[in-house]
């Protein structure tokens, strides 16, 4: 009797101490401190920032959609003209910040967007603790919290920040179901992917896959893997289907998140599309213009909704592939270049004056540093992919598929190097997995998997010194001729 008094006299000592030793240890943790220096970094872009104007077509796009939503209701770039070209998840976000801060309120806009940034850190960082190891985890963190391209994406008015939030969450807590074995969770993984859809349609064609790996990757009997499949895809449909229903009665077709796609498509892959910088298709206009040729082919009656002028843009790119298949794979090589190529977008802008007045030596130094950041990454990351060191094998495979669903859905349209942002957190664990693994990795040097790795290395830094002569060489040259 008198050692249980003590056990239980010491049980209830270790119950009172253990708060006040975990907000100590949650202070001393690094990932405070990276999140706290993060934050700080943020609050004074987020100063120099918050008043730049909107010169992105895109931003100008999500801004007339939140400020019709607030002054009447509907999402319309006009009041009485609903639309369905946009996902709604972000224009919707943006109206709820104009809603209580004020119309036109962009500075609050990316304040919000800096504390999503942070949460994605923190969503990281336990996405590589369940994964991989704390030490992954925090080199995760680091890289996600201070990476470049990140911080500055933070202040544009665009979809990146949420999307890849929604997508490192959606791998969490899918993560999490399996490993805990929980239906339950698995439904939540499904919502949260929906969300995700709802902020770029890119992933809505994304669940039937993933139902398959579920098949092979969940626990138990196969009435359970069956079950998870079946519960990702409700949690998924029953986020998606009102906007679904919504847009299938306005648009007069069956329309599930956006009416992008198939113009997307069909601008990537139609005659006069061109070979480098697919995405700039959207910009011809005349009789080489998509949507001339979708006019000249179908009859008015055909194409009375943007929906059906989607479904028709569609059907005449799956023409122009079943036509042309050596062009076809020749411009999905190319577009496979251009979607992992060096992230351009910020040093464009910048060039173009979208940050105010930058000289020519700090152009350059930004260039290097947004450069450099990219290319290491990436690089770090293929090793990291390729040898696994330490990556749990199920969530190994979810990220390759997820990765290369995404990658393949832009190589068959649009290709454009902004679009790999949000897959970053997933390079990122797999690069921290490499650095904190590397001594084990350079003892693996004369494997196969190790040359593997060293020739998809080569092939990327080859693609990108081929794209900068190719393309990028003069733009560069102009914009510090301009700068």
């Amino acid at each position: 009797m008198a050692n249980q008094a003590v056990e239980y006299h010491l049980q209830v000592e270790e119950r009172t101490v253990e708060p006040a030793a975990l907000r100590q240890s949650a202070l001393a943790s690094p990932l405070t401190w990276i999140l706290v220096g993060g934050a700080l970094l943020r609050l004074v872009l987020w100063a120099w920032s918050k008043d730049l104007p909107l010169q992105i077509v895109d931003e100008q796009h999500y801004h007339q959609l939140a400020v019709n939503l607030v002054q009447h209701g509907e999402f319309g770039f006009a009041p009485g003209e609903l639309t369905s070209l946009r996902p709604p998840l972000y224009p919707a976000l943006v109206a709820g910040v104009y809603w209580l801060f004020g119309i036109e309120n962009q500075a609050a806009v990316r304040l919000l967007q800096v504390i999503l940034s942070l949460a994605t850190v923190a969503v990281a960082y336990r996405l590589g603790c369940a994964v991989a190891s704390r030490k992954t985890a925090l080199w995760l963190a680091g890289f996600c919290c201070f990476y470049p391209s990140f911080l500055g994406f933070n202040f544009l008015i665009l979809t990146e920040v949420l999307f890849t939030l929604l997508l490192t969450l959606f791998c969490l807590v899918m993560v999490r179901a399996w490993q805990q074995q929980s239906i339950v969770s698995g439904a939540a993984a499904g919502m949260v992917l929906g969300l995700a859809a709802l902020t770029r349609s890119v992933v809505w064609l994304f669940p039937p896959g993933l139902a398959v790996f579920l098949l092979f990757a969940w626990p138990g009997s196969i009435w359970r893997r069956l079950a998870a499949g079946l519960a990702v895809g409700i949690g998924f449909a029953a986020t998606i289907v009102p906007w679904t229903i919504r847009n299938t009665l306005l648009q007069e077709t069956f329309v599930t998140v956006d009416v992008m796609s198939g113009r997307n498509f069909m601008m990537g892959n139609y005659q006069h599309t061109p070979l480098y910088r697919s995405w700039d298709a959207i910009s011809i206009a005349g009789d080489k213009a998509w949507w001339h040729e979708v006019h000249a082919a179908y009859p008015p009656s055909e194409r009375k909704t943007q929906g059906q002028l989607d479904k028709l843009a569609l059907a005449q790119g799956l023409k122009f592939v079943r036509e042309n298949p050596g062009l076809t794979l020749q411009r999905c090589i190319v577009k496979f270049f251009d979607f992992w190529g060096l992230e351009r977008e910020l040093i464009a802008g910048a060039a173009r004056g979208c940050f105010g007045p930058i000289a020519k030596p700090a152009l350059l130094l930004l260039a290097t540093v947004v450069f450099g950041s990219y290319a290491v990454a990436l690089l770090l990351g293929v090793f990291g992919l390729i040898l696994a060191p330490g990556v749990d094998r199920r969530a190994w495979w979810l990220f390759f598929l997820l990765t290369g669903f995404v990658c393949g859905m832009h190589a068959l349209t649009f290709g454009h190097s902004r679009y790999h942002l949000p897959l970053m957190p997933i390079v990122f664990l797999f690069a921290a997995a490499a650095l904190v693994r590397r001594d084990d990795i350079w003892q693996r040097r004369g494997s196969g998997s190790y040359w593997l790795a060293c020739g998809l290395c080569v092939l990327f830094v080859a693609g990108w010194i081929w794209l900068f002569f190719a393309v990028d060489l003069d733009l560069f040259l102009g914009a510090m001729g301009s700068a």
